[in-house]
Parts: structure tokens; sequence; C-alpha cells
């Protein structure tokens, strides 16, 4: 008997030398007591708190509620100026691709208007007599002759 006692006390023994959890809850209550209250206040008042600049720096604001739901909607605005900002830049490269093409385009169309006035020119009965004239060659004075072959 006397041993179950022992027990009996040593167990009652722990149990009283163990941590009062009861104590700290008051504690913690107090700590979100000032939270809890402003928040029960805003919702009867119906005014919002004023967001204040210590409040940013200190990053009261990032750790909100409020913040935190409207993050993933943060995120995909964020992605998608990310695409728009690219997209632009890429546009605007082939932009001035295109405009460089078209330039060399044109000096292109010019340079073979040129040249075909250039063979053109050369390409002239008179042009052609002065060249070979300088030579020692002269342009005939009969007109050619057309050969016809007669079938059998």
């Amino acid at each position: 008997m006397e041993e179950n006692n022992k027990i009996e006390f040593e167990i009652n023994d722990v149990q009283d030398t163990a941590p009062d959890t009861s104590a700290e809850a008051p504690q913690a209550e107090e700590k979100e007591t000032p939270k809890a209250e402003a928040a029960e206040k805003e919702k009867k008042t119906g005014k919002k708190r004023r967001v204040k600049p210590s409040d940013i720096f200190a990053g009261r604001v990032l750790a909100s509620n409020k913040v935190v739901q409207q993050l993933p909607l943060a995120l995909m605005v964020l992605l998608y100026s990310f695409l728009l900002i690219s997209s632009r830049y890429s546009i605007e490269n082939l932009t001035l691709e295109n405009k460089q093409l078209q330039h060399e385009i044109d000096e292109l169309r010019v340079r073979q208007i040129q040249n075909r006035c250039d063979y053109m020119n050369a390409t002239m009965l008179t042009e052609i007599s002065e060249k070979l004239s300088d030579k020692g060659i002269k342009a005939g004075t009969t007109p050619s002759l057309k050969i016809t072959i007669k079938e059998k």
C-alpha cells in the first residue's frame, strides 16, 4: 500500500512542478488585445485605420491580412507588366530592323535603276559607234538585208 501512495505522491509531485500554461495564456491575450481591439473598433465604427509612414518602414503594412490576400493579384500584375515590357522591347527592335532593311531596299532599288539606265545608254547605237570610231571601226551605211530561205 505504501508503494501505491509513493507512486501517487510522485505523480502529484510531477504535476505540481509542471509549468503552468494558464498564466501564459492571459499574457498572450494581452499582447493580441490591442490588435483585436483595433479590429473590433474598426468593424464597429466602420472607419479604417490610417497607414502611417512608420507602419510602412516597420513592415507592418506588408504583414497585414489585406496585403497577403492581394499578393496573388499583385504578382499577376507584375508578371503581365514584365511581359508587356519585354514584348514592347522586342517590337521596338523588330521595328528598327524593319526600318534598316527598308532603307537598304530603297538604296538597292536606286542602284538597280541607275544600272539599268547606264546599260541602256551604253547599248545605244550612237554610243557604240562613238566607242568603235575611236578604234577605227565605222558603222555601215547600207541597211541590213533580211535573208529568207525558201522551203521546198
